[in-house]
């Protein structure tokens, strides 16, 4: 279970990055986007690097890959939790939705007027239950600590708490940034996304590291 736990949040980190990544250089060589570096310059959306055929026949699928190994490892987590009599039934629905509001959102990728739903209303729900639901698992983590010091490390833990607490309150924050339309610098919703996501996908590699080896 353990050995199993750390692969997905590994598998949980990577996959979606190095997806994105190859997407976007072959986006830029086939002229379908601009070349820049998009965490500080903003030049286009993590959405429009898999929006576009052919790539888009590569995105979507490893992103569906991503969607049914971050459903597994959630549910293997929460399962790991309630042997330790850890049961919070509510993160299950929260994390299942998230995952369900991904899936649309690939569906809908490109494809139909609908998509503009999911690009702007739809994804934000993803990423708010998304969020929501790395802080509940990380909270439980942090206060049954004691309880399952055998499986975690615990400078990990609180690290990702202090993360997962992190990205709510930049969540908050910059929330009005992605809702108001800025005129004078219409790039800052392409870096705030780009950032974001990593910082998402970071919890996961934290994660991989607070399992203990043994």
């Amino acid at each position: 279970m353990k050995a199993n736990l750390k692969a997905l949040a590994l598998i949980c980190f990577i996959l979606p990055i190095l997806t994105v990544l190859i997407s976007y250089i072959f986006s830029i060589k086939l002229d379908l986007v601009a070349a820049c570096i998009p965490n500080f310059e903003g030049c286009t959306s993590i959405s429009r690097v898999g929006r576009y055929p052919p790539i888009k026949y590569f995105f979507k699928p490893a992103m569906y890959i991503y969607a049914a190994i971050l459903f597994f490892y959630w549910f293997h987590l929460l399962k790991c939790l309630e042997n330790f009599k850890i049961n919070k039934k509510y993160i299950s629905w929260i994390a299942l939705l998230s995952i369900l509001f991904l899936i649309l959102y690939l569906i809908f990728l490109g494809e139909s007027k609908i998509y503009s739903f999911f690009r702007r209303i739809g994804i934000y729900v993803y990423i708010l239950l998304m969020v929501l639901t790395q802080y509940l698992v990380s909270k439980e983590l942090y206060i049954h600590y004691n309880k399952l010091k055998s499986i975690f490390t615990y400078n990990y833990v609180r690290i990702i708490y202090l993360l997962s607490n992190f990205l709510i309150i930049l969540g908050i924050l910059l929330l009005p940034m992605l809702i108001i339309k800025i005129n004078s610098f219409p790039q800052i919703k392409n870096i705030i996304s780009w950032n974001y996501f990593f910082l998402i996908q970071l919890y996961f590699l934290l994660s991989y590291l607070s399992f203990k080896k043994n």
